[in-house]
């Protein structure tokens, strides 16, 4: 969270007494003190896309991640409109692969077997406009699995919170899914958003809502 400006009403008060003895005079330097704070304050409210904060005492940035996990709720990218090139959602798509291509990384072994790993560099190669969203980004391998998770910094997915995202694959299977973790669980009211489709197996594709784990789960295998 970065603070822009934080009053002391204290202060305020303390500048006021101070300058009141000062009459007429004094009130035209009160009211330049005040237009300078209003001007501070105007001039760095969130740009059009990023939500509002609710601590009047602070302006907070805070990164909504549709244009970087849309997918999610497009039937989890399994809409041909995906992979149609000069569409919207296309670049959503590339946009997505470039940011897990720069975190995720493999170190082979001599018998042909891995480690996965986060590439140490990853900060400067993430997606600008997203990069203030990651807070951290770490890599687990247990008996299921590898699982790469991406803690977020004051991010959200339609204006709801969001704490992480989960990227798992089980090595040497198609056993694959991406997680969305919700901070709060008012995140069940964007179900409606999220669509379905069937795939060339004709299985039914579309984000899992989990009201107990505040998650949203796409399967990627086959």
């Amino acid at each position: 969270m970065k603070t822009i400006l934080e009053l002391s009403m204290k202060s305020v008060t303390l500048a006021v007494v101070l300058t009141a003895g000062a009459a007429l005079a004094g009130c035209s330097e009160i009211n330049g003190v005040m237009n300078d704070l209003q001007t501070m304050t105007t001039s760095n409210l969130p740009e059009q896309g990023i939500a509002q904060p609710t601590n009047k005492n602070a302006v907070s940035l805070k990164t909504d991640l549709v244009g970087l996990v849309g997918w999610f709720e497009n039937s989890c990218g399994f809409d041909p409109v995906f992979y149609t090139e000069g569409t919207k959602e296309n670049q959503v798509q590339k946009r997505f692969d470039t940011f897990q291509e720069s975190f995720m990384a493999k170190q082979y072994k001599t018998d042909g077997s891995y480690t996965a790993y986060v590439k140490p560099d990853y900060r400067s190669k993430l997606p600008a406009n997203y990069r203030e969203a990651v807070k951290n980004i770490s890599v687990v391998e247990d008996s299921t699995g590898v699982h790469y998770y991406v803690d977020f910094n004051n991010a959200t997915y339609r204006g709801y919170d969001l704490s992480r995202l989960e990227l798992f694959y089980q090595p040497e299977s198609d056993y694959v899914y991406d997680t969305l973790y919700f901070k709060n669980a008012n995140f069940v009211d964007l179900k409606s958003v999220f669509k379905t489709t069937r795939d060339d197996l004709d299985e039914l594709r579309g984000g899992e809502f989990d009201a107990k784990s505040r998650s949203v789960m796409c399967y990627l295998g086959l």
